[in-house]
């Protein structure tokens, strides 16, 4: 058994959270390669330090002194130093980047600092080998993940040191210049260290307790999700919730390794496990997986008498919306309009050009659009197997007074996408949840 484990910003947040760290390693010899974030909030009105590095760069750019901001990056690690009495000279670093700190310094070194900085700290308080991401973490040009290189690299390293702490978030190109991943790329970076070192699971410590069915700030006390598929996750992942990495899953999908979601504030938590597919499903009264959502989209919808007779006219519009860069979320079609649904704030700059380009493009009738629509999943492994469901969802938003204003449905049944008013965003996935868990 081999485990894979990452820490989240508020895991190591403060000498408190590391020693809760420390236990959890500890209390499992398997857990031989820990990859940790940037040091997060402590509370609520804290700050995260990978937000204050941004902040810095910032002030930077428009001749603002940081001083300050620096001066509460030092103030975290010096605190977690000194209050776990290690001997690692994080001041001598903290001293470093602040004479780099000038306008030529790369944003994406600095920001990598927060992580470089928690793991050096980390490394020393485990007794675990630190190696450097950018030794270890490696893209091609065109941002791809270089995994032979890395493999070759860490089978070189695991030789003489068998345990190690790794900095998340970043890695670097083969000029050796380093480079950050998306906001939340530590749980990419696990995910990549698992798939290199074929692990059995890769465990993903947060500050909850796995996966909700619901938001908690709309639905109350939604129950836990103890099993999810990766494909699920991703249309929920897609739809708004964000426990975990969108990216995350896929240098582990093709190797079948399970991702185990667990809170390190409550480490006998079951938590949630995500897999590929699930062989033998135990509990058959499951009816849905989760509900998710986002808010501001616009519909612009076409219309042209006779347009089911015409070949390649949505590609017209499609043709549009690429030369303005803008991506499409779904295409509902009926027989002489089709629509096609955008955020809308990437509308907004190009909005009465946009439309009028399409109108020219399809030599269309009308072209009208409309605002303030919001796009809510329900994802459900289980929708294929079970009868009505669609029915029972469209009956209980009908009883509550929700009007549907767009219906898409995958083609493996498993998402079900509605589009209702942004002001019945919250009602609606109340809604939904109460007739499918509630009862």
């Amino acid at each position: 058994m081999l485990k894979i484990v990452k820490f989240g910003g508020s895991s190591v947040a403060n000498a408190t959270q590391f020693q809760k760290v420390k236990n959890i390693v500890e209390a499992d010899d398997t857990r031989r390669f820990v990859v940790v974030s940037a040091s997060g909030k402590v509370d609520k009105d804290d700050n995260k330090i990978t937000d204050l590095l941004y902040l810095c760069h910032a002030h930077i750019k428009y001749n603002i002194n940081c001083d300050a901001i620096f001066h509460m990056i030092e103030e975290r690690f010096l605190s977690i130093k000194e209050e776990l009495k290690l001997s690692c000279d994080i001041k001598k670093e903290l001293d470093l980047l602040y004479s780099q700190l000038d306008k030529h310094i790369d944003l994406d070194y600095l920001v990598s600092r927060g992580e470089y900085l928690t793991a050096l700290l980390m490394s020393e308080y485990l007794g675990y080998q630190f190696v450097d991401a950018k030794d270890l973490i490696f893209f091609n040009y065109d941002g791809s993940i270089d995994y032979i290189k890395i493999k070759a690299t860490f089978d070189q390293i695991v030789k003489e040191h068998p345990r190690l702490v790794i900095p998340g978030f970043y890695g670097s190109l083969p000029d050796g210049t380093i480079r950050i991943m998306s906001r939340g790329g530590g749980d990419v970076s696990g995910s990549i260290m698992a798939n290199v070192v074929d692990a059995n699971v890769y465990e993903n410590w947060t500050d909850v307790s796995g996966i909700l069915k619901a938001d908690p700030r709309i639905v109350k006390k939604p129950k836990q999700v103890d099993v999810i598929t990766y494909s699920e996750l991703r249309e929920l992942s897609y739809m708004g919730a964000s426990v975990l990495h969108e990216e995350a899953i896929f240098p582990v999908k093709h190797k079948n390794i399970p991702i185990h979601i667990l809170n390190t504030n409550d480490p006998t938590s079951s938590g949630t496990i995500i897999v590929n597919r699930i062989k033998n499903e135990t509990n058959k009264n499951n009816l849905i997986t989760g509900i998710a959502g986002k808010k501001d989209f616009s519909i612009i919808t076409v219309k042209k008498a006779h347009m089911s007779n015409e070949i390649g006219i949505i590609n017209y519009a499609l043709d549009v919306l690429k030369k303005y860069k803008i991506s499409i979320e779904h295409i509902p079609s009926g027989v002489d309009s089709f629509s096609i649904i955008v955020e809308t704030e990437s509308i907004k700059p190009v909005l009465y050009e946009l439309l009028l380009k399409i109108k020219e493009k399809c030599q269309a009738d009308d072209v009208t659009v409309i605002d303030n629509v919001a796009l809510i999943a329900t994802v459900s492994r289980f929708m294929k197997s079970k009868t009505g469901m669609s029915g029972r969802l469209f009956t209980a938003l009908g009883k509550a007074d929700i009007n549907i204003s767009v219906i898409s449905q995958t083609s493996d049944e498993m998402n079900i996408i509605i589009g209702v008013d942004n002001a019945d965003y919250e009602k609606t996935i109340q809604v939904i949840y109460k007739e499918f868990e509630d009862n």
